[in-house]
Formats: C-alpha cells, structure tokens, sequence
C-alpha cells in the first residue's frame, strides 16, 4: 500500500485519539522551578543510557533528565501510570506497541516539533512513527536482517552463501545431501522475529488501515509466499525444529548442527555470548533476496515516545532528538551500549565499523547498515500485535509437529487477529 494513502486512512482512524491526547497534556510529570529550569524523567533500558543521560545533563543546565533504567515487569507499569497521569515525560517501547497505546490516549503528537527531521534517520523507521498526519515517536534503534553462517561447515561442503530464497533452498538441499546430521537452519515456533523479518522483506504487513478501518493482512499475498519457502523447508526436513532460547537450541547452535541464522543485527551478540566455543567459525552475508528484488528484512526495534500528560512537550523532543540523532549521543550509544542505530548519521558513524573477533574479524556491521538501508516502508503494526504474535507461536506450533500447514496456521491466525479488534469494538475490514 502506498504511503499516501496509509497517511490519509490511518489519520481517519485515530485522529479522535490524537486530539483526545493532546487535550490531555495540560497536566504534567515533569517539574519546573521559578528560575525556569525544567527536569523531565526519562524511562529507558538501551545500554548506555547513563552515560548519554550525563552528557545531555552537563550541556543543558535548563533541562535536565532524571534516568530510571527498566528491567524486568517495568515496562508494564507504564501504560496504567499513564492512564493515572503518573508517567514519566519520555520513555523507550518497542514500536510494535505503538498503535495499541495512540488508540488508547496514551501518547502525545509531537509532529509540531519534528519538521525535518524524517530526513535524518532511514525511512522503515521513521514509516514506524508516522500515523495519519501525527507523529508520535522518535525511531531509537532497529533490527535489519543479515545472514550469520558457519563459513567453516559452508567451506567443507563446497557450499556459498546463498544470495537468494530460491538458492537458500538449494543450498539447504546440497547442505542435507552431503551430511543428513546437518540443517541449513532452524524452524522455532516459539519466536515469530523470524517471520515478521521475512514478509517485512517480502513488502508484506499484518495490517493496513482502509479509511477508518483496521485490515488484517496476516494471510496476504507476501506471506503466503514465505510460507511455501517454510513449509519446503519443514516437509523436506531441512530445518531444524527447535524452540529459541532454550538450552536445547544452543546446544544444536554449539554441536554446529544448524549451519545460518538469518536474524537482526543484534542477534550477533548473543550468539558470541552463548556460542563462544564456535569463535572464528562464523560469518555474515546480506540476506537472501526475493526475485527481482534487494530488500533486506526487519525485525522492528525500540522508539522513544512523550506519553499523554506531559507539560513539557517540546523539551522533552529536544532531548529524545538528540539522543538518537547527534553524533554526541550516537557515539556513546553504539560504542559504549551496541545500539543498531535508525538514525542515518548513526549508521555511518565510524564506530559501526569494527572487526568482530568472533567473526573471524569481519566488519560485520558493513553488511546489516546495507540491509537498513534497503528495508521496506510496507510494515504497519495494528493495535493488537501482541494477540497476533502469540496466535503465531501457538499455531506455528501445531506446524511443527505437523498438524497443520502454514498456510493453515495463517488463517487461524487471520480469522482470531480480526474477532479480536472487532470485539475491542474497532472497525474492520
């Protein structure tokens, strides 16, 4: 769907809810003091925070940042103390979370105080924060897809990176042949990253907004199309069946029996951290492509919002901006914290580009700031993105013990995502 048209519907969609949260920005979390100085409280878990938090603090004695690290259940406290009137003034979220929270007041349209500044970061993040005429967010990071491979099982079986879907298949086939043991990758019913980040790839979404009403695309065209790769990768048991995360998975990882990972940018890290034994065994290639197509694949990231009920609105932006677009804030974020930034600026810092010993000194980030930049404005999440995600897991299940086709899973997943938001009372079509 073209970008246009998603500005106008979506705008018709929620512009009650807009209004409605601006109404509410009267009342304020953030405090003040004669001399005019204002203190804002920022709630965040990005690593190196504090220190651009500092850095901010010592440059701008007239706006100050208070910063409250979450962990665990804390980002679950942030809606009800929104509601409450109780919030911190800015506070990091994933962007899938976004249209739940603009449905139900709970952010603020900070569109006065971002007049060019789309420009400055990559346009599938920015598309992220953009709702009808408003926009309610500032991107923070992002996770562009790149294809992690054990370049030493790909050498000993005179295989290459594949560059396409079509030659992933191949591969996977040779791969099978030469060592039965052996899996391109892995199916992992437990974590739908995998999913979302290839019908992103594929210019698909689960969701559109068609005048005043939410679509449900769950079961489209594009997805369709990645659940032909996956149902060949099952039925020819090509793949791995192994759920994410658990000790069962790294165990495959470590024996080198799942031979790529095609994930986001920061899945890097914990591969190292769990992985460590296949040290200098690793590499990393630009995703496979769909035909006639070089877009890489997305697996969403985190943005910084202004909830409803903050006083100092455009302080508030000033300083979120900053932090995710100043080189100043970038350098500490990616050196000191690994941030993937969204910011354009961010990915050309320098910084980015360090050999990584655990890929045998590969600048691996050259091939995941490539794949930001070609990741596909056609995502919109819907207001519901956590009921779809964990009908996903569920159903995918079923997949994996062979109960059921994808295809099948998708229209489970289709026909409870749209009972959902019309039992919420939303619009569907």
């Amino acid at each position: 769907m073209a970008l246009p048209r998603t500005r106008r519907s979506i705008s018709s969609a929620i512009a009650l809810t807009a209004a409605s949260a601006l109404l509410l920005a009267g009342c304020s979390s953030s405090s003040g003091s004669d001399s005019g100085a204002v203190t804002l409280e920022f709630w965040g878990w990005a690593p190196g925070l504090e220190t651009a938090v500092e850095t901010w603090n010592d440059a701008n004695p007239d706006v100050q940042v208070e910063f409250f690290r979450m962990t665990g259940d804390d980002g679950a406290k942030i809606p009800p103390a929104i509601d409450a009137g109780t919030a911190p003034d800015a506070v990091q979220m994933s962007v899938h979370s976004l249209p739940g929270h603009i449905i139900n007041n709970r952010l603020i349209d900070i569109s006065e105080y971002t007049d060019g500044l789309a420009e400055q970061f990559t346009p599938s993040s920015w598309k992220g924060v953009e709702f009808g005429d408003g926009i309610y967010a500032i991107p923070q990071d992002s996770g562009p897809t790149g294809l992690m491979y054990r370049s030493d099982i790909f050498e000993q079986y005179n295989l290459t990176a594949p560059a396409t879907w079509d030659e992933y298949l191949e591969t996977a086939r040779a791969l099978k042949a030469a060592n039965p043991e052996l899996f391109i990758g892995q199916f992992s019913p437990n974590e739908t990253g995998f999913w979302l980040e290839q019908v992103w790839q594929n210019e698909g979404t689960f969701n559109t907004i068609d005048g005043d009403a939410w679509t449900v695309e769950v079961n489209n065209e594009q997805s369709q199309e990645v659940a032909a790769i996956w149902q060949t990768l099952v039925d020819e048991q090509l793949v791995k069946v192994v759920d994410m995360w658990t000790p069962e998975y790294w165990a495959e990882v470590n024996a080198g029996t799942i031979a790529s990972i095609n994930y986001a940018a920061w899945f890097p890290a914990l591969l190292a951290e769990n992985a460590g034994a296949t040290a200098g065994n690793w590499s990393v290639a630009p995703s496979p492509t769909f035909a006639g197509s070089d877009a890489a694949g997305e697996t969403g990231g985190s943005v910084d919002v202004v909830p409803t009920g903050t006083e100092n609105v455009e302080q508030a932006v000033e300083f979120l901006t900053w932090l995710n677009s100043s080189d100043e804030s970038l350098d500490i974020l990616i050196e000191e914290g690994g941030l993937f930034p969204t910011a354009l600026a961010g990915l050309d810092n320098p910084k980015m580009l360090t050999e990584q010993e655990f890929f045998g000194g590969q600048v691996i980030n050259e091939v995941f700031v490539d794949a930001a930049k070609t990741v596909p404005s056609s995502w919109v999440d819907g207001p519901n993105y956590d009921i779809t995600q964990d009908a996903l897991k569920d159903e995918f299940a079923k997949v994996g013990t062979g109960a059921q086709t994808f295809a099948e899973a998708l229209d489970a997943v289709q026909a409870l995502t749209v009972k959902n938001l019309t039992d919420a009372g939303l619009s569907v079509k």
